[in-house]
């Protein structure tokens, strides 16, 4: 009971620091602070990972994700033409079961701390006034895994709209994956099949 109430009490404490920090500046952060403040989260997320469980993990992380990730933009561009065809309810759905898929992808593969830490490297300007900030993983053999994160600014903030690790576009595997799916059956299959996805992370 006491473990209990202490993993609650570890997630309680985490996700005030995570609200405070974004409430601070809400309008000011620039694209570097939007980098730092996720993968912060990312590292407590990992350092109390097997403590406060999948679960805890999803309740710390789910905030700061919606708030540093433009979800909607991400899906609608992965679907590229099959947006256009959609009607709002059915866009509606996919955003949501998106998000979720999202957030709980990152509850399942940041569960553990090893004594890695987040650099950021660089920032520069990219066509189309969005913003690449280069970090890296930097892992206890001292490997470094590069994180590319592409934003644009929207709703008064930075978001990211996609990640390069190692030089390989996440946007670009779900643009393929999604129409994959879209080019044989449709968007309900394709939601149905990241709500399965989602739940079997929750499963792990």
């Amino acid at each position: 009971m006491f473990k209990k109430a202490l993993s609650f009490l570890l997630i309680a404490t985490m996700l005030t620091t995570v609200t405070a920090t974004w409430a601070e500046q809400p309008h000011q952060q620039d694209p570097e602070q939007v980098i730092t403040i996720l993968q912060e989260t990312l590292i407590q997320a990992m350092q109390q990972g097997q403590q406060i469980g999948y679960a805890g993990r999803l309740k710390l992380l789910a905030p700061v994700i919606e708030q540093s990730h433009d979800l909607a933009t991400i899906i609608r561009t992965a679907l590229g033409a099959h947006w256009a065809g959609l009607s709002t309810e059915q866009r509606q759905a996919i955003i949501k079961t998106f998000s979720e898929h999202s957030i709980a992808t990152y509850a399942d593969r940041f569960d553990q701390h090893d004594g890695e830490h987040f650099t950021i490297i660089e920032q520069r300007q990219l066509p189309r006034e969005r913003i690449l900030v280069r970090s890296q993983l930097v892992q206890a053999d001292r490997t470094t895994i590069t994180f590319d994160y592409v934003l644009h600014y929207v709703g008064n903030q930075w978001r990211i709209i996609n990640i390069v690790v190692d030089g390989v576009s996440d946007l670009a595997l779900k643009r393929a994956e999604y129409n994959a799916v879209l080019q044989k059956d449709n968007i309900e299959t394709l939601i149905g099949i990241l709500e399965d996805k989602t739940a079997q992370l929750g499963r792990n």
